[in-house]
């Protein structure tokens, strides 16, 4: 199913939900999971992945509005594009809240202009790191951007 809003688009295949919200004074934000999104998660999803079971996936998309525009390829957001994730690079010392059992991954970006990060926690369980992080990658994949 595609998602649309705040200029944004994902696509949340069979068993995913997705949603895209915009916070007063925030840019918009990208919600993607393997499970159930409740209105309160969070911007960095910190109640959504309290509620990660095993095999889970939970992704989050920000993009920064005002005064950061001026950084847009600069410092943080140097790398130009969407980065991937990959298996590898998720660490247990990554995480924004640190549970058992989760491993985490965040990079920031500048994509036409937009200055963005993603920040992804997978939980493996039966599923080895390598199969939720192709799975999580193939749903970023599906991401969008329009004229705002």
């Amino acid at each position: 199913m595609r998602i649309s809003g705040h200029g944004l688009s994902i696509d949340a295949p069979d068993g995913w939900e997705a949603r895209i919200l915009r916070r007063p004074g925030g840019g918009p934000v990208v919600h993607a999971a393997t499970f159930a999104l409740r209105e309160r998660d969070g911007d960095f999803g910190a109640a959504a992945t309290g509620r990660m079971g095993g095999d889970d996936i939970f992704c989050a998309v920000l993009e920064f509005l005002g005064d950061d525009r001026a950084r847009a390829g600069v410092g943080l957001f140097e790398a130009a594009g969407r980065p991937a994730p990959v298996a590898g690079e998720f660490r247990a010392n990554q995480l924004q809240v640190t549970r058992p059992g989760q491993y985490g991954w965040q990079r920031f970006y500048t994509d036409e202009g937009r200055l963005c990060c993603v920040y992804a926690v997978v939980m493996p369980k039966l599923q080895p790191i390598g199969r939720l992080v192709t799975d999580l990658s193939g749903v970023l994949a599906t991401l969008r951007s329009s004229e705002r």
